[in-house]
């Protein structure tokens, strides 16, 4: 009998935050699965934003070979989920009304599409999206079942539910939202048979966390919510006075951060998308976990995300079919054996673009472009590749603080030439095309995700 699947995708969890030293959430569900599981301590996004990150995972090809954005994918080009199909998996998703996701789940059995751009109503986990996933297990899916599950709860910005907004759970809000979806997580497993499910635990990309609160006020949440209830018809603009008023009290406040803080905390300061691709960005969760995980493991090599779906075919004994795939299996180190390591193409997403007449223009590509190994990480500027040129070894600095590219310039050579390798291959050019319609709804995104 085929087993079933179910891949558990947290949008902006970072590995450092469930793993090591800088963990304070408290997760007994999440530590459960790493306990029993094998865990890839190095997993590597391809990027630091939504739609490149799970494209790249769902095709096992870096986005210069497929030539899906941050905003598009082609549906029909998606081998891996054709595959599952062919072996008589049922195609299941519960994912946010975001255009990306619209599309990548548009030849699914089933999908389940809730609400995300309201975010003043709460709708996460806690505010009816856990009880759907629960509804749809308890519904016996028809065997064999693949079950792809993306949440946005700790997308920022978010609202952590009131019982877990204590240090108990976490030392920083984020932390403590970690917890709450943890305390989720656990319903969900209780929900499947773990000797005919496999799991795969991960996320889509990382995310900054401030040094400092960005302005935003967890107690002013609460209010806002108790005011809701009470006051239905005043919410919406009860919202948008407290939206402009934490954007006041942020713009003073960076003004004075920006005395105080270096360059890499003011850094975080300004979200994804832009000119950097620190650890916190791209290193994610991947755990497997489940049926045919025999013996419990944590892997340090580095992987990649486009590394899923070959790992999961290999697991399953479903002869992978694809060509010219970027991924591999990682089932040798599983098993105890060894891979050569290879380079992880990495690229930041993108936020925005003003034209002169100061609209906004949605952008394929963003800015900067690189690779990591073990032991350096490198980028530059996607356009000109003497300007923005950064490179950190990884082994003498962990925590990318020393830029070391002027006095490396063998080792930037190099890394230059590796990535050029990476990237001959030509993506299709008929996907660098968006319409009008396209256009619009990628607009109204931008501003609902907070990118505008």
């Amino acid at each position: 009998m085929k087993p079933n699947i179910l891949i558990l995708s947290i949008d902006s969890l970072r590995f450092d935050k469930i793993f090591g030293k800088n963990k304070s959430a408290l997760t007994p569900n999440i530590d459960k699965i790493i306990k029993s599981g094998v865990i890839f301590n190095q997993a590597i996004s391809s990027a630091d934003t939504t739609g490149l990150g799970i494209g790249s995972m769902f095709t096992a090809k870096f986005s210069y070979r497929t030539g899906s954005t941050q905003y598009k994918i082609d549906s029909d080009k998606l081998e891996y989920l054709h595959l599952l199909k062919k072996n008589d998996y049922k195609t299941y998703a519960t994912v946010p009304n975001i255009h990306f996701f619209l599309t990548l789940t548009k030849n699914f059995t089933e999908a389940d599409e809730y609400e995300y751009f309201k975010r003043e109503n709460w709708l996460q986990l806690i505010g009816g999206i856990g009880d759907s996933i629960i509804d749809r297990l308890d519904a016996k899916n028809k065997d064999p079942w693949f079950y792809y599950i993306h949440l946005m709860d700790l997308h920022s910005p978010f609202y952590i539910p009131m019982e877990f907004d204590s240090e108990k759970f976490g030392k920083t809000r984020y932390d403590r939202m970690v917890s709450s979806i943890d305390s989720w997580i656990g319903k969900i497993l209780n929900k499947i048979d773990l000797t005919d499910t496999l799991v795969i635990f991960t996320a889509d990309h990382g995310d900054h966390i401030p040094v400092v609160e960005n302005g935003s006020s967890t107690k002013t949440n609460h209010l806002l919510l108790k005011t809701k209830k009470i006051f239905p018809v005043i919410e919406p603009l009860g919202f948008k006075i407290i939206s402009t008023f934490r954007n006041f009290k942020t713009n003073r406040r960076l003004t004075q951060l920006k005395k105080e803080l270096t360059e890499k905390q003011l850094q975080a300061l300004l979200g994804r998308a832009q000119n950097v691709l620190y650890d916190e960005l791209l290193r994610i969760p991947l755990i497997f976990y489940g049926y045919n995980i025999q013996n419990p493991k944590i892997i340090s090599e580095q992987v990649r995300q486009v590394d899923t779906f070959p790992t999961l075919m290999d697991i399953l004994n479903i002869p992978d079919t694809n060509n010219e795939i970027d991924g591999r299996s990682l089932v040798p180190l599983i098993n105890d054996g060894s891979l050569i390591e290879l380079p992880a193409y990495i690229e930041t997403g993108v936020r925005w673009v003003k034209t002169a007449k100061g609209l906004i223009e949605p952008k394929f590509e963003g800015k900067i472009i690189g690779i990591r190994t073990s032991n350096y990480k490198y980028w530059r500027s996607r356009n000109d590749s003497t300007k923005d040129v950064t490179l950190y070894d990884l082994q003498q600095d962990p925590n990318e603080e020393v830029n070391i590219a002027d006095k490396n310039q063998l080792i930037v050579d190099e890394m230059e030439q590796t990535l050029n390798l990476m990237r001959k291959t030509s993506r299709s050019k008929n996907q660098n095309t968006f319409s009008s319609e396209e256009e619009e709804k990628i607009g109204e995104e931008l501003k609902k995700l907070g990118y505008i």
